[in-house]
């Protein structure tokens, strides 16, 4: 083989084995979670629930998802989960995935981000929860990933 067949191999090799995309049967979602935060563990649930490195947790929860505009406690409570610490705020948008609604908690030195995103039978939270020094630049790294949130079923 000559020097220019094998350079489209080589970085097509490389593009493979760099790329962070989880393609996910068990979430039944893909997602390419931020630079820092590589996969740890995926447990088919249920819930089905994907932990990656740096405080980043995702969860899809079967069954009729609670209403996009319901309290925290309501939404957390379906998946198991407590509220992790004091509500800050909570707000609703949109992604490229579909309607979500926004929490943000305070606990001691930590705070949480929280991403629900209701789907026909079931629901996904993203959960990043990391200590207040590193929440900053952390939350915007894990919320411009959400663009790559893909449903698969």
């Amino acid at each position: 083989m000559n020097r220019s067949a094998l350079l489209p191999l080589l970085l097509l090799s490389l593009t493979v084995a760099c790329s962070r995309r989880l393609e996910s049967t068990s979430l039944g979602l893909q997602y390419e979670p931020p630079s820092g935060m590589a996969l740890r563990t995926e447990e088919p649930g249920p819930p089905a629930v994907t932990r990656f490195e740096g405080g980043l947790e995702v969860r899809s929860v079967e069954g009729k998802p609670p209403a996009l505009g319901a309290p925290p406690e309501e939404v957390l409570g379906a998946a198991g989960l407590s509220v992790p610490g004091n509500q800050m705020n909570a707000t609703q948008g949109t992604l490229p995935a579909g309607p979500v609604a926004r929490y943000e908690f305070q606990q001691g030195g930590s705070r949480t981000l929280v991403y629900f995103l209701p789907l026909p039978e079931r629901f996904v939270l993203v959960l990043y929860t990391a200590p207040e020094r590193d929440y900053g630049p952390g939350s915007a790294r894990v919320e411009r990933s959400l663009s790559t949130l893909k449903p698969t079923r």
